[in-house]
């Protein structure tokens, strides 16, 4: 027989399944239409206040769930971004911030729906504005940053500005729509091909000349 799990770890499974619930619906409805009531009773739980009791408020299970990915990101983003360094090619100081995503996103298996709750919490204009990232990954970020966009062409602020508006709704929005479209289908998605194009995509709007 068994021995009868503690109530700590009790407790440590019913916030994991809290998560992962409250994910599943945030990326399939959006911020706004999901409330710690229905996160609570779609988790199986008979006490409506488990995500108070477990997490805290909606701002704290968003944050919560973000981090996790953040920190997941920011270990590949660190390594990346050291690893093109001394690279004299666009491309690779580009895939220094694309690929850490696109491999976390595989190595969560099937089914996911990190990337569209990521897309949910950018776009929510109430909690998207206040999150905050993981202090590696931001670190990260702007060390290679600073080094992907030594390769442009010399480009007036706002241009620079537009350009980072569509590299991100680029990588946010074509991940978020692969794992919609695999999520109908049944299927997982081969994450590898993915970030390959976006690293090519984004090194495109990288280096286009200015007119």
């Amino acid at each position: 027989m068994r021995p009868a799990r503690s109530g700590a770890a009790r407790a440590e499974s019913t916030r994991e399944l809290l998560l992962t619930t409250a994910e599943r619906l945030y990326a399939q409805r959006g911020l706004a239409h999901v409330s710690n009531r229905l996160v609570a009773q779609e988790a199986g739980q008979a006490n409506n206040s488990a995500v108070a009791y477990h997490v805290g408020s909606k701002d704290d299970l968003v944050r919560t769930i973000c981090r996790g990915h953040a920190e997941a990101v920011s270990a590949g983003t660190v390594e990346l971004v050291a690893a093109a360094r001394d690279s004299r090619h666009a491309r690779d100081h580009v895939a220094a911030l694309v690929l850490p995503y696109t491999r976390h996103l595989a190595a969560l298996g099937s089914p996911c729906w990190a990337a569209r709750f990521i897309a949910q919490v950018l776009a929510d204009p109430v909690h998207g504005p206040t999150v905050g990232w993981h202090e590696g990954i931001v670190a990260a970020h702007a060390e290679g940053g600073t080094a992907m966009w030594s390769f442009a062409p010399p480009l007036p602020g706002p241009v620079v500005t537009l350009r980072l508006q569509m590299m991100r709704l680029l990588v946010v929005h074509t991940c978020a729509e692969q794992e919609a479209d695999a999520d109908a289908l049944g299927r997982p998605v081969d994450w590898e091909p993915v970030g390959e194009a976006l690293v090519d995509a984004l090194t495109g709007v990288l280096l286009a000349p200015h007119r």
